[in-house]
Formats: structure tokens, C-alpha cells, sequence
């Protein structure tokens, strides 16, 4: 299973953001470029407790860990998925501001994050560093699959 704990992983990850421009197209969702980059900062920054996300209701089932084992390590991200409010950009957002700041968080997750570190997540609940960098990875992954890259 690929996760962001993978020195080459994260290489490829950087590699495809790199290649990833403000006018990519998107293949599915509302989002444009710059508004997936904040998405996706805010998701990491969740994580390591820089940004506040209230617990989705549905988390007393999706926590229970049959099915967030099968969730994390067993399906692909689903098209479409709905998100938490905290994580929907509000407004036009300045694309390589974005893209630095995302970088930026990136970069202080993969180098300097232990496991105690990491918060609940809204859905899933407690996660291990092994769920969460399964979980942060396939959540890049997805969206950069969304603009072609």
C-alpha cells in the first residue's frame, strides 16, 4: 500500500504537483486547481491539529475498524465523495499561493511528524501513522487523478 511515509512516494507526489497548473483541467468535481490545493492543505493541516474539523456524524460507523480498515486499505477514492465543510473552499483562491503553502505543509508532515502528532480525523476517527499515511497518500492521489496528473 503506498503512503506518504515512503521516501520515493513522496517524491513521486512532488513530482506530479509540480506538473500540476493552474489551468489543469479538472475530470470530475466543482473544484479548480488553486481550490484543490487549499482543500487538500486544510485536510493535511487537520491532521496535525493545525486546523479544527468537527467529527462527521456518520463517524461512529465509519470509525468502527472492520470498516475503516476496508475504507482506507481496501477501496479506492470514489468521484465525488462529500466533504467536510471545513475542507470547501470558500472563495477564488490565488493558485500558486496554494501550491506553496500545500508544499510547505507537505514537506512538515513527511520530515518532522511523529505519530503523536496526528488528531482524530472527522470521518474515520483514531487513525495509526500507518492509516494516516495510507489515507493522506490515496487523498493526494485522488485529487491529483482529478486534474490529469
Amino acid at each position: 500500500m503506498k503512503t506518504i511515509w515512503n521516501n520515493q512516494e513522496q517524491t513521486e507526489l512532488k513530482s506530479r504537483l509540480e506538473s500540476l497548473k493552474e489551468n489543469s483541467s479538472r475530470q470530475w468535481g466543482k473544484m479548480n486547481a488553486a481550490q484543490m490545493l487549499k482543500h487538500i492543505d486544510t485536510a493535511y493541516k487537520n491532521a496535525i491539529d493545525e486546523i479544527k474539523v468537527s467529527s462527521n456524524p456518520l463517524s461512529y460507523i465509519v470509525s468502527l475498524s472492520p470498516i475503516k480498515k476496508l475504507l482506507i486499505f481496501g477501496m479506492p477514492f470514489m468521484k465525488n465523495l462529500p466533504t467536510a465543510k471545513e475542507y470547501i473552499p470558500k472563495s477564488n483562491e490565488d493558485f500558486q499561493k496554494n501550491k506553496t503553502d500545500f508544499l510547505n505543509t507537505f514537506q512538515k508532515i513527511t520530515q518532522t511528524s511523529v505519530p503523536k502528532d496526528f488528531v482524530s480525523h472527522p470521518i474515520f476517527g483514531k487513525l495509526s501513522y500507518e492509516e494516516w499515511g495510507v489515507l493522506l497518500y490515496k487523498h493526494l492521489d485522488h485529487h491529483l487523478r482529478q486534474f490529469g496528473v
